[in-house]
């Protein structure tokens, strides 16, 4: 017994060194954005209404950081990218498109002007100090504070989200930098940041403190976007230094999603495990709400598990991946497509075992959710029964052979096959860790956490399948040329291949295991 208890504060303690690391990363990381944020506002984008010559004015600076491609230089151009170039060379940014996006700043109309500037402005704010809304400790001890906050917070997210809404109805893709990709994202997370926000505000009025919690990271997270673009630019670029800025750029946007996603339920679990645990409240009626849907909808659900297992046989075992579609040869780069086909052909037992463990953890996750939603007692025997063990080591095996075939096709990007296997490795970590979870929440029989894990599960592992599908999408798209060119025919589909995340992230604001903690 001792021993145990010893083995609970160990675990207990490196929980808490993690959490409060976790936490302070993202308060001085945001904070420092927050300040560049600020300096851009006040200076590159309030250029055009304080000087009458803006526009030959970046373009000489843009010329001048060209010829000479120094820090003090780009410094003339862009704070913002001074910044950056710390954790690179100035040359880098010189060099990139990023240069003619900041005549374009100049040079658009002024009512693109005058949304992205009142965006930026009002956008410091929120994310210099909003990290600090998500520490508990400081919560505790400075509620008032806090409180002030999260005032101002509320009163200038949507003013921002608006004015970001405003710049993309104004501007068409072509003329942001990361192209549609972007435009797309910042729609979806602007939209998302807006509904936060106003639920967050609704479940404080009810005194639904859980809620309001969970709601307010999804709002910090859709925020996040833009920041978190900008700071993978910078750690990246160690890793991948021969690369150009543009392809770069690709790898962070189709790493945009998940890892948007997982900082709120980050942020969410922190604030959990300071909490102070409850008794187990009623369900939420959304949650009863969701649990009754699946459960009605438990014959179609597998009937999707069948398709999804008939899919990835065909596509990895009788197929070669993009190869077998052929859409994909009008919007991904050949290279990309013979590199993934020659990794599949010289590894078929790992595709194989890639494409059966998620064919077959699906239903497996799918049948352990409903018992642990069933009102009888299947429920109560969920954490002991056989499916619900071979779930995780099901999962854990396909997020394994996902980032096996991800790491033979290439973890550094390249301008010829673009983030390479990033997809698949980025994809399969998530997989495992959340077979992980679920594996010790089943161990000690914590069912709020299962079902939590068993969500988060059922929404990542038909991804090879929703990349696909969004493939087949995006062709019917027609998109221009230069759009293909830049890699959006194959980064938009891979963006979306998480696009379950969503629904999962949804499951924590109204899950029990969210609602177990005040």
């Amino acid at each position: 017994m001792a021993q145990k208890e010893a083995s609970m504060r160990f675990w207990g303690g490196l929980g808490n060194m993690l959490s409060l690391g976790f936490i302070l990363s993202i308060v001085v990381a945001m904070g420092l954005s927050g300040w560049i944020a600020l300096q851009e506002g006040t200076h590159r984008f309030m250029l055009p209404f304080t000087t009458e010559n803006a526009v030959q004015r970046i373009t000489d600076a843009v010329s001048v950081a060209r010829a000479e491609p120094t820090l003090e230089r780009l410094s003339g151009v862009s704070d913002e990218l001074w910044a950056l170039s710390l954790f690179s060379t100035a040359k880098r940014f010189t060099d990139s498109k990023l240069m003619e996006q900041g005549i374009y700043y100049a040079t658009m109309p002024k009512s693109n002007q005058v949304a992205i500037a009142v965006h930026v402005l009002f956008s410091v704010f929120c994310v210099m100090f909003g990290g600090l809304q998500f520490w508990p400790a400081f919560r505790k001890r400075f509620m008032k504070v806090h409180r002030g906050i999260g005032a101002i917070y509320i009163a200038t997210v949507p003013v921002a989200v608006v004015a970001a809404l405003c710049y993309m109805a104004l501007t068409p893709p072509h003329h942001i930098y990361d192209h549609l990709v972007a435009w797309v994202a910042l729609w979806v997370f602007g939209v998302l940041a807006l509904v936060s926000i106003t639920m967050a505000i609704r479940a404080l009025k009810a005194r639904r403190i859980f809620e309001h919690q969970a709601w307010m990271a999804l709002s910090f997270g859709c925020l996040l976007v833009a920041p978190l673009l900008r700071l993978d630019w910078a750690l990246l670029v160690p890793f991948f230094p021969d690369i150009d800025q543009e392809t770069l750029n690709l790898v962070t946007m189709g790493l945009m999603l998940p890892e948007v996603l997982l900082i709120v339920y980050g942020l969410v679990l922190v604030n959990r495990q300071y909490a102070r645990p409850m008794k187990q409240r009623a369900a939420a009626a959304m949650a009863d709400l969701g649990a009754a849907l699946y459960l009605r909808s438990t014959p179609l659900i597998y009937g999707i598990a069948a398709a999804l297992l008939a899919f990835n046989v065909m596509f990895y075992v009788v197929g070669h991946g993009m190869s077998s579609i052929e859409v994909a040869s009008a919007l991904v780069p050949a290279a990309l497509i013979m590199r993934e086909q020659s990794v599949l052909m010289a590894h078929p037992m790992i595709a194989a075992g890639f494409a059966v463990a998620c064919g077959l953890a699906f239903p497996a996750a799918a049948l352990t959710l409903k018992q642990c939603l069933s009102r009888t007692d299947d429920a109560a025997g969920a954490s002991r029964g056989a499916t619900s063990l071979l779930t995780p080591w099901l999962a854990l095996a396909a997020g394994i052979s996902s980032c096996f075939l991800g790491w033979r096709m290439g973890l550094a990007p390249h301008n010829a096959w673009l983030s390479g296997g990033t997809m698949y490795t980025v994809n399969g970590l998530v997989i495992a860790g959340f077979g992980a979870l679920l594996l010790m929440a089943r161990s000690n029989r914590r069912q709020a956490l299962m079902k939590e894990s068993l969500v988060f599960l059922l929404c990542l592992l038909p991804f090879p399948a929703l990349f696909f599908l969004t493939l087949q999408i995006v062709s019917w798209l027609h998109l221009p040329a230069d759009y293909i060119a830049a890699g959006q025919g194959f980064v938009l589909p891979a963006g979306a291949s998480g696009s379950l995340l969503f629904v999962a992230i949804i499951h924590v604001v109204y899950g029990q295991a969210t609602r177990e903690h005040n």
